[in-house]
């Protein structure tokens, strides 16, 4: 007969009788959480080994690290990596997860609107590897955050925080521009016809689609975990 633990009662005739005490009921959770199973992590070391390639064979001396979707790429290879090795820490990291889903889905977005249109030069040679960093990654990422959202909310500041790391960016690739003599976009290349006024307009309105996109994902993953959980959550940069 299984083991249980007994709670001892003092009846009126002073006889101990020792009752078996209920099971404690499951909570949610204890339940299992979507996204962190074997199959899961397969896919997800694979984009991962798939990507870090593609990243290794792009590599050029010079302006490599300068380029947007470099940077968004490394950091979907250290996401992927982490979620392929430890899943259940990666699916409470909201603000790592989404900031990296919101780089990588402005990746593809900029690439197939701005650039692709135009055949611009972004400095990658091989076919295939300007698919996988500029169309593969970004969409799986996003796949990833929409079927496997965090188990956090994520709070109003989260956004602003997503920001930082773009807003940095430009700021450096505009001062560092004129002392090389070189851009790593044609939309921000004030050389270009337009000029500064160009530049600005289009840096503003990717910022509106940078806004847009965290919002949306933001959205969405509060409205999952609310969903899926019975009892309030932690905001996370609330």
């Amino acid at each position: 007969m299984p083991h249980c633990r007994r709670q001892v009662f003092w009846l009126t005739e002073g006889v101990h009788v020792a009752m078996p005490s209920p099971e404690p009921m499951a909570t949610p959770d204890a339940q299992p959480v979507l996204g962190q199973g074997a199959v899961a992590k397969v896919v997800r070391g694979l984009l991962a080994v798939l990507t870090g390639a593609a990243l290794i064979v792009a590599y050029a001396p010079g302006n490599y690290f300068y380029f947007f979707t470099i940077l968004s790429n490394i950091l979907a290879v250290v996401l992927l990596g982490g979620q392929a090795l430890r899943p259940g820490w990666m699916s409470t990291n909201a603000t790592l997860r989404g900031a990296v889903t919101l780089y990588m889905t402005i990746t593809g977005m900029v690439y197939a609107v701005l650039l692709a249109p135009i055949s611009a030069d972004v400095g990658l040679i091989d076919p295939w590897v300007n698919f996988v960093l500029h169309s593969l990654g970004p969409v799986a990422v996003l796949i990833d955050w929409l079927l496997f959202p965090p188990v956090q909310r994520l709070g109003t500041r989260t956004l602003w925080i997503w920001l930082v790391f773009p807003a940095v960016y430009l700021t450096v690739t505009m001062i560092r521009g004129p002392i090389v003599d070189w851009y790593p976009y044609p939309f921000l290349d004030p050389r270009g016809d337009g000029g500064y006024p160009t530049v600005v307009a289009y840096s503003l309105a990717v910022l509106l689609v940078f806004v847009a996109v965290g919002s949306f994902l933001t959205w969405w993953a509060n409205q999952r975990s609310d969903a899926g959980s019975q009892t309030p959550r932690p905001d996370v940069a609330a």
